[in-house]
């Protein structure tokens, strides 16, 4: 799990710093004599506040005792909702860990050699609610009770990324091996694990 939690603080880091100098104003800030009022004054314009929630620029997890505190940090509308045990495979799962931030609530779970996270964003669109950056060998969608859900895997027929959208919210699932081969979710586990999440 701390070699998991690594990997993703890097992730985050590295995006942070990305989103740091995308999002950077050519403004230094400094008003010019150019700028003053007649009255000599110098004219300070008013900060304008973001509208946009950014997901992939700087962020700051908090830690959460569960997934009822883990959805009040985020400030959702409704519940954290996610499993446990999980549905994948036969592991030995331990109790998830929770973060949060504005609008986004994450449960990280550790298998011994797999380990998972659930993401959920209210108000947030999916494509601003991923810090996946790997390269995927398949792509395909599963149809879960009537919800799109985009499935990436590095073997045909095994998921270790979904991600989809239903009632406001958006979800991603990331499952990987900690250790050598590809554990990830068959098309059962897809739908245990889409149905059992909200």
């Amino acid at each position: 799990m701390k070699k998991f939690s690594t990997i993703a603080a890097a992730v985050f880091f590295a995006l942070a710093l990305a989103g740091c100098n995308a999002g950077a104003s050519p403004s230094s800030g400094i008003v010019s004599p150019d700028e003053t009022s007649p009255e000599g004054n110098v004219e300070t314009p008013e900060p304008e506040e973001p509208e946009v929630v950014v997901i992939q620029g700087e962020i700051a997890w908090s830690v959460s005792e569960d997934a009822t505190a883990a959805a009040e940090a985020a400030g959702f509308s409704g519940d954290f909702v996610v499993p446990y045990p999980l549905p994948i495979g036969e592991y030995e799962w331990a109790q998830p860990n929770f973060t949060a931030m504005d609008h986004v609530a994450q449960a990280d779970y550790d298998g011994g050699t797999i380990c998972a996270s659930i993401r959920k964003g209210e108000g947030v669109a999916i494509g601003d609610l991923s810090a996946d950056l790997n390269a995927y060998n398949y792509d395909w969608t599963q149809d879960v009770d009537g919800i799109e859900v985009t499935c990436h895997g590095y073997e045909e027929g095994i998921a270790n990324f979904l991600e989809w959208e239903t009632d406001g919210c958006s979800y991603d699932v990331w499952c990987v091996s900690t250790s050598e081969g590809n554990l990830g979710m068959s098309e059962g586990e897809v739908y245990d694990m889409v149905t059992s999440i909200h």
